[in-house]
């Protein structure tokens, strides 16, 4: 079925930009220079100064930020990361493929995020780190994680994958840990071209390791002194990504306008994902929560509409994590699996589409014509 109203459109949200993007391939064709250079280290200077911290180390992907940043860290066997499993999986792909074991807490039914009691709870000798997820661009209270990792000394991690330009008490997430990751996957509120990531931090000597470890282990005098891996973010995408960083806060202003119109427009039968105190959300995604999330996403699609079921596999319920468990019951994760749903919050949404998407909603709990589905 065609969408009318997408979750996302790509096409759209790019483009604004295609001028701009042309004439930045005919640049980088005309340089030869396509790796490692002059892009690159604009964007990587772009991004700590919009993130205020004091380095940016670009990368391939969202995934490859968390894994290069716990190997920088000194993360690896025998090691214990407490996360969340409220999240794409690839947070914990990453905790695996260090060879570290991740350790579940549960979330917060309000932000969705990780709760602190939990997270305190989790912790043991072999705890090094505690990698924060910003679901969907909100934050719990990031005070108390610092807090806790500050008495446990443990590195706080924060994966900022989908919050970028998101801020807890006016400090933008990533700023806030020992590092900061970011993923600009096609769908992410900055977004490549194709597949990229970063890491932001404030500590330099992490900052090096990260960038040694991007480039095979390779070292300031070129020696390959430990085992990295290809992992540099490309000329190109961080041309594109330079570009679009200078709209971003315009694109975050229309979303949280959407979402101040939905907060407004929702039908009290649904439960409305907000951030902390203190969080002023980039909404990545706007998400509801209903115990009929199903139905209600078949009658959206029926109507044309788009939405997101996120995530209705619990990582740690994922077969490859299986390695790593058993784990303890989580049951606000598996609660929120089977009721979140997210409704359409891009920038290209119109006021419009908008009103359809609300108006269908409303028309769902009012129980009209609504099909039920078991």
């Amino acid at each position: 079925m065609a969408l009318r109203i997408p979750l996302y459109d790509t096409v759209t949200e790019n483009r604004q930009f295609a001028a701009d993007f042309h004439a930045t391939l005919d640049r980088i064709l005309a340089s030869g220079r396509f790796a490692l250079g002059g892009e690159l280290a604009g964007f990587e200077a772009a991004l700590a100064d919009y993130c205020g911290t004091g380095t940016a180390v670009g990368v391939k992907s969202g995934t490859d930020a968390i894994v290069l940043t716990l190997k920088a860290l000194g993360i690896g066997p025998g090691d214990e990361v407490v996360t969340t499993a409220f999240t794409f999986f690839a947070s914990v792909e990453a905790i695996l493929q260090v060879g570290a074991r991740p350790v579940f807490a549960d979330i917060d039914p309000k932000t969705l995020c990780l709760a602190p009691d939990a997270c305190a709870a989790a912790f043991t000798p072999a705890t090094r780190a505690l990698l924060l997820v910003h679901v969907f661009g909100h934050c719990a209270d990031i005070g108390s994680f610092q807090s806790l990792c500050e008495k446990s000394k443990i590195a706080l991690v924060e994966d900022a994958a989908q919050a970028i330009g998101a801020t807890w008490n006016g400090c933008k997430l990533g700023s806030l840990g020992r590092a900061g990751t970011f993923s600009f996957y096609p769908t992410k509120n900055l977004s490549a071209l194709g597949d990229a990531g970063a890491v932001v931090t404030s500590n330099e000597e992490l900052a090096e390791r990260l960038r040694q470890l991007r480039s095979h282990g390779r070292d300031a005098t070129g020696r390959h002194t430990s085992l990295g891996t290809n992992s540099h973010m490309d000329e190109l995408q961080a041309a594109f990504l330079r570009l679009k960083l200078d709209k971003l806060d315009a694109e975050l202003a229309r979303r949280r306008e959407l979402a101040t119109r939905y907060n407004a427009g929702l039908p009290h039968d649904v439960r409305i994902v907000t951030g902390a105190e203190g969080c002023l959300s980039n909404y990545h995604q706007y998400a509801i929560r209903t115990d009929r999330r199903d139905a209600l996403r078949q009658f959206l699609l029926e109507q044309g509409i788009g939405t997101g079921d996120y995530y209705p596999v619990p990582a740690h319920s994922e077969p490859a994590a299986a390695v790593a468990g058993p784990f303890p019951p989580l049951p606000e994760t598996d609660r929120a699996s089977r009721e979140v749903l997210t409704l359409p919050v891009r920038p290209s949404l119109t006021d419009e589409q908008q009103k359809t998407i609300i108006v269908a909603v409303r028309r769902f709990f009012a129980g009209g014509n609504v099909p039920r589905f078991r």
